[in-house]
């Protein structure tokens, strides 16, 4: 009989205790063992993958450049970033990801690291189903380049729009939220403009 029919007469409901237990189970060990040290044998690949490597470089900007031998040099100029953004077309195909109509800060102001030290910030309250908003603005106001950037009070400078700004907004609340440590907040303006 076959492994696989013995399998399942022993799965059956119901089924009676037999002689049979024993012999299953040398079969099961034999088999697990058979398949188990089978000789695993690994072919190399026909194609190399730098090629991949290299088409997928030229799609994206290097925010820190590790330079070799030059330290403290800046990152990558706002007409360079510009530059590698349009040359994200490779071979006449563009990579899908359309270039930027609006660069918000120059990349060589960008730190990817806190540039200061602050305590945790206030809490959110949770305004009536508002926890993964919550969750969502806590997550951006600890991201250091963005809590850098709106610290930095440039955006507010530099903005124009009339009305609703969801970059004021977070701005405000990044501040507020670094004043009032061990506090908690009403994150009021998220849930009044996103309806």
């Amino acid at each position: 009989m076959p492994i696989v029919d013995k399998l399942k007469e022993a799965l059956k409901p119901g089924r009676k205790e037999t002689g049979d237990e024993g012999d299953l189970n040398k079969l099961l060990a034999s088999s697990a063992k058979k398949v188990l040290l089978q000789k695993i044998e690994f072919e190399p690949a026909s194609k190399g993958f730098s090629y991949q490597l290299d088409s997928l470089k030229n799609k994206y900007v290097i925010l820190n450049p590790r330079n070799e031998g030059a330290t403290g040099q800046k990152a990558t100029e706002p007409a360079q970033i510009k530059r590698q953004v349009s040359e994200n077309v490779v071979g006449g195909q563009s990579d899908g990801i359309p270039a930027p109509q609006k660069m918000l800060f120059p990349g060589n102001k960008l730190t990817l690291k806190w540039e200061r030290v602050y305590r945790v910030g206030a809490g959110l309250h949770n305004l009536g189903n508002t926890c993964f908003l919550n969750s969502t603005v806590q997550c951006l106001t600890y991201t250091p380049p963005l809590a850098n950037y709106l610290l930095s009070k440039e955006h507010s400078r530099a903005c124009h729009q009339s009305g609703f700004c969801m970059i004021c907004i977070m701005q405000n609340h990044i501040i507020q939220a670094f004043a009032n440590t061990g506090n908690a907040i009403k994150p009021v303006s998220f849930i009044r403009d996103l309806k």
